[in-house]
């Protein structure tokens, strides 16, 4: 009788147990529904593009350059009437580093969303800023993938403590004649060496948090003239295309760019459209054929080379069209507001699909939450 009473107490204590176990291991009512609302909640930047109304969005399309050291009402009503995607920092906007900072921090403490703030800091001849020669070294003098990295990591580093977020460079063509307008501005050695040093290069900025921006893509050839005074035209034929982008093919398929500039360039035996109007260069070979879905953001849109294409409000349509994301204006207030609100009116008569725009904007916000600059506290910003 006790042996049969000692198992039944046995059994009850090892149900006991097992209940508490269960009990103690599993979520409360209310963790559950917080896990299912972590699960059903959609990705951050679709969040925020709910919240945006169509002229924020539009705004996303653009980074704009503005004249002075300090926070002006030009450039003060671009962020804030405009939304603007963010800014272009040249030469006359700077005076010293620690001018530098307050400027930029003055800029983005009026905008809604933080704003990409860009500058060309190739080193070389092409350097905004002076302060040493981790900032001034050109690529030229890299002379192994290894100490492109160094010199990029430190070099983002350097911009991110004055409050740039966005360097556009490297550049990544593969250019070996001297007597080229791009010959001091590109990495030396065989495109197999260029695209090696690009990719340490990018990594290096990536390490350091700060956006580069491979370009100029699909390149300028050894006998291009300068883009900003002319169109450069490359006669390669279709077959010689693939050979001819190498660099850039080949940092698509290593994953490590996130953002790709577009020159205006030419290629009569590939499409009657220059590159940065041409949907045949972008959208297919670009996005459809190379898979790249990162940002695309065009060269300065007020050079002679895209400027004498056309009226500049419909290149600026005809850019989007094609494939770019972001339109950059280097400083010209009238034509600023002028292709904003004729692309706006674009997507309000239906001439430029909202679901184009939004795709778009998409892409702009994924960058800016990879790299920090967006987060959950952003989600009220349309408020």
């Amino acid at each position: 009788m006790k042996i049969i009473l000692k198992g039944i107490f046995a059994i009850l204590i090892s149900s006991i147990l097992i209940t508490l176990s269960v009990f103690l291991n599993t979520p409360k009512l209310y963790d559950i529904e917080q896990e299912l609302s972590i699960v059903k909640r959609p990705p951050l930047e679709e969040e925020i593009l709910e919240q945006m109304s169509l002229e924020e969005r539009v705004g996303q399309l653009f980074v704009f350059g503005f004249s002075g050291s300090e926070v002006s009402e030009n450039i003060t009503d671009l962020i804030q009437e405009n939304h603007i995607s963010g800014v272009l920092l040249l030469g006359t906007n700077i005076v010293n580093n620690t001018q530098l900072s307050k400027l930029i921090t003055d800029i983005q403490e009026i905008s809604k969303l933080p704003l990409l703030i860009t500058i060309d800091q190739e080193g070389g001849i092409v350097a905004r800023l002076k302060g040493n020669e981790i900032l001034t070294i050109a690529q030229k003098q890299m002379s192994t993938p290894q100490q492109a990295y160094d010199i990029a990591k430190e070099r983002g580093e350097q911009l991110i403590t004055v409050g740039v977020n966005v360097n556009l460079a490297p550049v990544v063509e593969y250019i070996t004649s001297s007597n080229s307008f791009m010959y001091h501005r590109v990495f030396r050695g065989t495109k197999e060496d260029v695209a090696q040093k690009a990719e340490a290069a990018i990594k290096g900025y990536t390490d350091s948090n700060t956006i580069s921006v491979a370009k100029h893509y699909p390149g300028h050839s050894d006998s291009s003239p300068d883009s900003h005074y002319s169109l450069p035209k490359v006669y390669i034929k279709n077959s010689q295309w693939d050979e001819y982008i190498y660099p850039f093919k080949y940092l698509i398929e290593k994953k490590v760019v996130d953002v790709i500039m577009v020159g205006h360039i030419f290629y009569p035996n590939i499409d009657s459209k220059t590159s940065t109007i041409s949907s045949e260069i972008l959208n297919t070979r670009l996005r459809e054929q190379l898979g790249f879905q990162g940002v695309l953001i065009t060269d300065d849109m007020e050079m002679d080379s895209i400027e004498k294409q056309g009226n500049y409000t419909e290149i600026a349509k005809q850019a989007l069209l094609a494939g770019n994301d972001i339109l950059l204006y280097s400083g010209i207030p009238k034509v600023q507001r002028e292709v904003y609100e004729y692309i706006l009116q674009s997507v309000k008569n239906g001439e430029i699909p909202e679901t184009t725009i939004n795709e778009k904007v998409l892409r702009v916000l994924r960058l800016k939450i990879k790299y920090g600059l967006i987060d959950y506290t952003n989600l009220q910003f349309a408020e």
